[in-house]
């Protein structure tokens, strides 16, 4: 079968992604370092998109950003993308009732991305914010979006590598049982799975043939957060049941593990 990648613009995009994941701006050795690319191939990589504006590169430090050419587009996306709209009403009532910060996220080639957030006043931010992205394989939302999509998918990311990033993070056969269980459940639960202390609530939307767009999901600390499993879990799905235009059969069927039970 005829392959049609160009591996110039996939670098250029792995690029992108790792600025996008970086809280902080990022000099070229570095970048190399993280894609496994040479420098030179990062330097003329990097050239190139800020000459369209793509990122910027800060005059004193010489390390790189995302631009804001690339701002604009994605605002333009975002716009064009009636999910983000039609979700937005649903996640701020969520995020008021629950006091804590909501999630929409979509499935991407390699991450989850956040598509839409809404912070909460009383909690400190803990997944960052829209264009953000996460490893499918430690937390909830991929879990979901690994659970109601496409079987390569899945067995994509259990191919690995699966970086450890917390002492809870799933490996392999974990994984499995997890997304198994969300599948009979409709709902994904983890702690300590990708930072310690932060216990976080999933559930998929989906449109109206029942095909799965996306993940809705809930974090906050953990000590606080498990003594209210139940309500969350309540408060997601009716958030997840006023966006989502066809209810999942699978969706609504069980609760998720609690804290203390034999995972």
């Amino acid at each position: 079968m005829p392959r049609y990648e160009v591996e110039g613009v996939q670098k250029a995009i792995s690029l992108l992604r790792a600025l996008a994941r970086a809280d902080r701006p990022m000099g070229a050795s570095d970048l190399g370092r993280e894609l496994g690319l040479g420098r030179s191939t990062v330097f003329r990589l990097l050239y190139t998109l800020q000459l369209d504006g793509m990122v910027r590169q800060d005059e004193e430090t010489k390390k790189y950003r995302l631009g804001p050419d690339l701002a604009a587009l994605g605002r333009a996306a975002s716009e064009d993308f009636d999910l983000r709209r039609e979700a937005r009403p649903a996640m701020e009532k969520l995020a008021a009732a629950v006091n804590l910060p909501v999630f929409l996220n979509v499935p991407g080639a390699a991450d989850v991305i956040c598509l839409e957030h809404v912070a909460s006043l009383n909690v400190v931010e803990l997944y960052g914010r829209a264009g953000s992205t996460l490893p499918y394989h430690a937390c909830p939302s991929g879990y979901v979006l690994l659970a109601f999509g496409p079987d390569e998918r899945l067995e994509q990311v259990l191919a690995g590598p699966l970086t450890r990033h917390a002492s809870a993070t799933p490996d392999a056969d974990r994984l499995r049982t997890l997304v198994d269980e969300v599948r009979r459940t409709g709902v994904a639960y983890g702690r300590d799975d990708l930072d310690e202390g932060v216990s976080s609530l999933a559930v998929p939307l989906f449109d109206s043939h029942g095909h799965p767009l996306a993940s809705l999901g809930l974090a906050g600390f953990s000590v606080a957060f498990d003594d209210r499993l139940d309500e969350l879990t309540d408060h997601l799905r009716a958030a997840a049941a006023q966006i989502s235009e066809h209810p999942h059969p699978a969706v609504g069927q069980g609760q998720p593990t609690p804290p203390g039970d034999p995972q």
